[in-house]
């Protein structure tokens, strides 16, 4: 595996606070960058670029869960290829996750990893009697069988005809992914060759869970994809946000071998992040 930077690429909207200690954060690896797409409509993130700082120039707004998001994951990987050419891994992160561990920790299990990426996927199979997961059931409907009303994040039943025949298949990811140099060049170059899906999901109500994974996972026989994203997110059944994490969770936080968790508040639990802080050091030594 390459020994050139990791790059956590930040998608970020508000809380600057939080935003700030996350950079901080970053720059403790040995060689770590932060590469910061910033929703211009967001909270000012009065961040300063530097040689581990860099500011995607002119960024784009992003909606979440809108394919503007998945396209600004697509444009972080651009930007990490175009700025940083060097890289070794491009670690995607929200500006309300935090590190579980020290980044130095992180630098070296990926230095030592068998492995081209780290996604929690799933196909999207034809036949439901193959589903082995809820999430499966949902996303058939949601991408095959229904269609954006245009102007809304709603959807309503609609016969669509699908990209995914002729052996390019549909699979779902959540956004925040892992990926070697080997797999984002795998990514940018699948994007030049697929545009038909990404045409296809702009009328879908979530396309952000869609867009990478598919470009990701078809044609990926040279690639080692670990079915594991690295985070710690604390759903509750029925909720459509990760539940807000606090001292309470710091027990699995810690047991989780997360590289980040997601999510956090500056404002309402900076008690855990400053517990973070305190056992990512308490790691190095």
């Amino acid at each position: 595996m390459s020994a050139g930077p990791v790059v956590v690429a930040v998608q970020s909207h508000r809380d600057q606070a939080l935003l700030h200690r996350l950079i901080q954060r970053i720059h403790e690896g040995s060689n770590t960058v932060a590469l910061v797409h910033h929703d211009p409509r967001g909270t000012p993130h009065r961040l300063a670029a530097g040689d581990r700082t860099i500011l995607v120039p002119d960024p784009d707004p992003c909606d979440w869960g809108r394919l503007s998001l998945a396209q600004g994951v697509l444009r972080l990987l651009e930007e990490a290829r175009r700025m940083v050419p060097d890289f070794s891994w491009v670690l995607v992160v929200s500006g309300q996750d935090y590190p579980v561990q020290s980044l130095r920790q992180t630098e070296d299990e990926l230095a030592k990893a068998d492995a081209d990426a780290y996604v929690r996927w799933f196909p999207v199979p034809d036949d439901p009697r193959d589903d082995y997961h809820p999430w499966q059931a949902r996303c058939r409907d949601r991408y095959l069988h229904r269609m954006r009303v245009p102007g809304s994040p709603k959807s309503i039943p609609w016969p669509r005809s699908t990209p995914f025949h002729d052996g390019l298949r549909l699979y779902v990811a959540e956004t925040w992914v892992n990926l070697s140099a080997a797999a984002v060049d795998h990514v940018l170059a699948q994007r030049k060759r697929l545009p038909q899906v990404e045409r296809y999901l702009y009328w879908c109500a979530s396309p952000a869970e869609a867009l990478l994974p598919v470009l990701l996972v078809n044609e990926a026989d040279h690639l080692k994809i670990v079915q594991s994203h690295k985070r710690y997110i604390r759903w509750v059944e029925g909720k459509a946000n990760p539940e807000l994490l606090g001292p309470a969770d710091l027990p699995a936080l810690s047991a989780s071998g997360a590289f980040f968790a997601r999510k956090f508040d500056s404002q309402l639990t900076p008690e855990v992040l400053d517990r973070l802080d305190e056992l990512a050091g308490q790691r190095v030594r």
